[in-house]
């Protein structure tokens, strides 16, 4: 453990800077119009704004469509995303969805895109259901199990799959409420690099000695969603449960 702690020690001293690859998150570029392709002037960027915008989306897309993003997700693992298993045409979602109103903030366009790859919408509806399923950190948090995950990808990226996973389930074991309570905060805001440097400990204890890692707060975010999400919403106790963790004293 003493190269993870390592790693995250300078990442705290970094103010959690750095890129990774996945979970990737919605990325606003100011380029370019929403909706026209028109190019305009950039501007500064702005984490707050364009956490409102993410965090827009995450609400607004992930509501109309719940059912279609739950079985979606079902089918699903931290590299890849089988749209087609799911019946949805991710290519033609937006149009489909009207998915675009999603970007209408107080009656004006939002003047940016969002772009995001199959894997970032993943882990963007990984929040969303697990915030529906739990309007509040689950009761008796510490009873709960997590289910054996199901993996999509195969071949040779199985085992970073798996990795990343892993690393997610222990993240929601270690610290259930740190982790809840950073999916509670809005994106690209001081709160929420508070809470993601709060996790610090629980991350040091999930990543493994040898692995690699550059964490920003929002993938943080993003593998918080997935381990609270496979632990509180595919562990969720069944009606035939006799016991479910809210009722245990």
């Amino acid at each position: 453990m003493r190269i993870a702690s390592a790693i995250l020690g300078s990442l705290v001293i970094l103010g959690l800077g750095g890129q990774i690859s996945s979970p990737a998150h919605a990325q606003v570029n100011p380029d370019i119009q929403l909706g026209s392709k028109i190019p305009v002037r950039p501007e500064k960027p702005d984490p707050v704004k364009d956490g409102l915008v993410r965090d827009r989306y995450v609400s607004c897309a992930y509501g109309p469509h719940q059912k279609e993003v739950d079985g979606l997700l079902e089918i699903s693992d931290p590299i890849t995303v089988d749209f087609e298993g799911a019946g949805i045409d991710n290519s033609k979602m937006f149009r489909r969805w009207d998915i675009r109103e999603c970007f209408v903030m107080q009656g004006d366009a939002v003047q940016s895109s969002i772009s995001f790859s199959p894997v970032a919408f993943r882990y963007m509806m990984l929040e969303a259901a697990y915030l529906r399923a739990h309007p509040k950190v689950p009761a008796n948090h510490e009873s709960w199990v997590t289910k054996p995950r199901d993996y999509v990808t195969t071949g040779d990226m199985l085992p970073t799959a798996t990795a990343l996973g892993t690393m997610s389930d222990c993240i929601a074991a270690q610290d259930s409420v740190g982790a809840d309570k950073l999916l509670r905060t809005a994106s690209g805001t001081q709160k929420e690099k508070q809470a993601a440097m709060a996790l610090v400990p629980a991350l040091s204890a999930c990543i493994v000695a040898g692995q690699q890692l550059q964490l920003t707060p929002a993938n943080i975010r993003g593998f918080a969603a997935d381990g609270m999400w496979q632990r509180f919403v595919v562990g969720a106790p069944s009606a035939s449960d006799s016991t479910p963790p809210e009722a245990q004293d």
